[in-house]
């Protein structure tokens, strides 16, 4: 049917979201890890 024609597609825009997800979440955290460098290392 109509639904079982969209998984496959439903599937990989889920993989897409969760990999730019992680991207985001990558480069947050590598943002913070270098406010937190320039913070402490001002000290």
């Amino acid at each position: 049917g109509i639904v079982d024609a969209s998984k496959p597609h439903f599937q990989q825009l889920q993989e897409q979201l969760i990999g730019h997800g992680l991207n985001a979440l990558g480069s947050l955290s590598e943002t913070i890890n270098n406010l937190h460098g320039s913070v402490t290392g001002s000290r």
